[in-house]
């Protein structure tokens, strides 16, 4: 090797090593007092704004699995109950929505159906298996509550869809439960390094297990539902307990080959 290669990965380890210690001291930054006092204030704020998101949408999400069939089309106007509305399906398309690329990419297939109503037009996504039933021309027995599509039956396939007040109930669960997290980083640490920590990151994956939980309490399921949400919690607090251990174990170690 040459001075000139030398001196070249000298300087460039010298870089590495800088860049890293101003990393290291990026994420070792810990935010000022005041600072943290506002994002508590911010972040309970929204935890009480987005419990009561939570409890409304609940309401409505219960009205709506107990309202029966409209005999009269005020009652769907009012959202009362459940409207049943004839369609026709007037058009159906698939496009593909593709991430990643080489060896990673991964492709889902989205399926569509537009619908008239005699009064709108309607686009809605579907089922591969709602898709494949549906013709152009069929007609389609569509299920609506407050103004929204809820099932739809085509050529004898039926599939139905969440209520709009049950996505709110679940974005709702999903702002407390990351507000709380935020909540308890600001309280306790306010060190921009723990956000990345493994348990930062479990914490924000548990969201998914959680709004599925409270669905069930609320509404019931399956004992299958059940046992799924159980392995993806289990799975997601073993993989964060692993991989809080082997983080702290490199630094154990990074400290004993430093000293």
């Amino acid at each position: 090797m040459g001075i000139r290669e030398m001196e070249a990965r000298a300087r460039a380890d010298l870089e590495g090593k800088r860049g890293h210690e101003d990393a290291q001291k990026w994420l070792g930054w810990r935010s000022p007092v005041w600072l943290r006092a506002l994002v508590l204030v911010i972040a309970a704020a929204g935890i009480v704004a987005s419990a009561q998101w939570t409890v409304d949408a609940y309401r409505e999400s219960a009205a709506y699995r107990q309202a029966g069939d409209c005999t009269a089309k005020s009652g769907a106007a009012t959202g009362s109950c459940v409207g049943l509305e004839e369609a026709r399906v007037v058009d159906k398309w698939e496009s593909q929505g593709c991430t990643g690329s080489g060896s990673n990419r991964s492709c889902t297939t989205k399926y569509s159906l537009r619908l008239d109503e005699g009064r709108r037009i309607e686009r809605l996504d579907v089922s591969g298996d709602t898709y494949d039933a549906a013709y152009r021309g069929s007609r389609a027995d569509l299920q609506t509550w407050q103004g929204a599509v809820v099932g739809i039956t085509v050529r004898g396939h039926t599939q139905t869809f969440p209520a709009p007040s049950e996505n709110s109930m679940w974005l709702g669960t999903a702002a407390v439960w990351l507000l709380l997290g935020l909540t308890l980083w600001a309280g306790l640490s306010g060190l921009l390094g723990t956000l990345l920590q493994p348990v930062s990151i479990g914490w924000a994956l548990l969201v998914l297990p959680l709004v599925l939980l409270l669905d069930y309490a609320l509404f019931g399921a399956s004992a299958g539902k059940w046992l799924f949400v159980a392995v993806l919690m289990a799975g997601i607090i073993g993989g964060t307990v692993v991989a809080q251990r082997h983080g702290a174990s490199k630094r154990r170690l990074g400290g004993t080959f430093a000293a």
